[in-house]
């Protein structure tokens, strides 16, 4: 135990999950999560029932989840989902149809190196201000039309060059407008995982952190509701 502790206390956890309740934005808008009491104190201790769509708030897609015969959730190995952290901020430049460029890739190469092997990637794009307002999270149109920022095909060919774990972002999909949904076959025909709904990124640097995110081990899961926490090294 004490060994364990000496290697927490070299690090600052930072919470990158959206609560669970029954208010949260999903993709459909309808209730994703419903929490029931069915037993509480005195008549004996508290037993809650959840009941929820596997893919609601912070939550992780395997690659099963789009591409038939792809890895389930169970079969993601530890050493995959505790990797490096790279974010790519496109705060200054996002807006509800922005997607993440390759030359945004590019520039943060240029700047902090090359995005090493088995990392996650997450795309910092500031959309997580909205998440209490249900429907500015969604940004329907008149004709249905989700419009919140994603990557770009380019993006996520070159991401896949270069080996990561998975791809991150603040909103309900990589994919943004997207509605053919390129980026999740991209990613998770290469065999990564996506995830979604992440927040407080603004709190991290663009390199540096590490990520530990872990999904239930659901047998023949496609998707999960995670914990995603980074671990920032203390200077």
């Amino acid at each position: 135990m004490k060994k364990e502790m000496i290697v927490l206390e070299k690090f600052h956890c930072i919470d990158l999950t959206h609560e669970l309740h029954g208010e949260i934005p999903t993709w459909s808008g309808s209730c994703g999560f419903v929490k029931e009491m069915k037993m509480d104190y005195p008549d004996g201790c508290r037993v809650l029932s959840y009941k929820m769509h596997a893919g609601v708030g912070t939550h992780l897609d395997a690659p099963s989840h789009f591409i038939p015969g792809g890895r389930d959730v169970e079969m993601l190995a530890p050493d995959e989902l505790i990797v490096p952290l790279c974010v790519i901020d496109v705060q200054k430049k996002s807006h509800s149809d922005y997607l993440i460029a390759k030359e945004d890739i590019q520039e943060y190469e240029n700047r902090y190196g090359l995005i090493p092997e088995k990392s996650l990637v997450v795309g910092l794009t500031g959309w997580d201000k909205f998440w209490n307002v249900p429907d500015k999270y969604r940004n329907s149109d008149a004709s249905g039309k989700k419009h919140f920022p994603g990557f770009s095909i380019e993006a996520a060919e070159h991401l896949i060059e270069r080996e990561i774990a998975g791809i991150g972002i603040d909103t309900l999909s990589p994919d943004g407008t997207n509605t053919g949904f390129p980026v999740h076959e991209l990613i998770l025909g290469s065999s990564k995982y996506i995830v979604e709904n992440l927040t407080y990124l603004q709190k991290l640097p663009p390199k540096g952190a590490f990520v530990i995110i872990f999904p239930l081990k659901i047998q023949g899961g496609a998707e999960s509701a995670v914990r995603a926490v980074a671990l920032l090294p203390l200077s």
